[in-house]
């Protein structure tokens, strides 16, 4: 009787903890990029509550785009479309990473990955007032802490990184995109 009530409890507070399950529904796009829902769906963690908080394609033809991802009113993807001279100036220091523990992606574009963070980066001249470019060169950041594992969170980033620049890149109004 004892060994009942014990697993009755225990499984009242597994229960109230959550159920370490996704109680949502994935969105359509990743950051209003489209693309299979399988390269994407193991950045999601369990949770009962999905928000996009902000996406790509709500910055119509501005230089650079941001994208916020919540699961229950925590941040559980990050990604960042700027200007920079590449991967250094897209805060490598900053975010503790270093460039000697990057493995190369390849694709398209150049890209690296870590465990929990990918960025691709490719020429994107977008003209601005007097002859100057508000920037040169797109650089997106994608961070994520989901998978944990670092070997999965690498494959998984590595999958996601080039089409998911490649859609940033293609909504951004770079004059290289009037030629592709």
């Amino acid at each position: 009787m004892a060994t009942t009530a014990l697993l009755a409890v225990s499984s009242m507070v597994t229960g109230c903890g959550g159920s370490g399950e996704r109680e949502y529904a994935l969105p359509e796009t990743l950051c209003g990029v489209d693309m299979a829902e399988e390269l994407y769906e193991p950045l999601f963690p369990p949770g009962s509550e999905l928000d996009v908080a902000q996406s790509f394609e709500r910055f119509d033809s501005q230089p650079t785009r941001w994208c916020r991802v919540l699961v229950d009113e925590e941040i559980v993807l990050n990604a960042d479309a700027a200007g920079g001279d590449g991967f250094e100036d897209a805060g490598t220091e900053s975010r503790g990473l270093d460039m000697a523990d990057a493995e190369s992606v390849s694709g398209e574009f150049e890209a690296v990955v870590w465990p929990g963070v990918a960025m691709a980066t490719a020429a994107c001249a977008v003209p601005g007032p007097g002859g100057h470019n508000y920037i040169d060169q797109l650089t997106l950041v994608l961070e994520t802490e989901h998978p944990g594992d670092e070997d999965e969170s690498r494959r998984v980033l590595a999958d996601v990184i080039q089409p998911l620049f490649a859609g940033a890149l293609e909504m951004t109004p770079c004059e290289e995109n009037a030629v592709r």
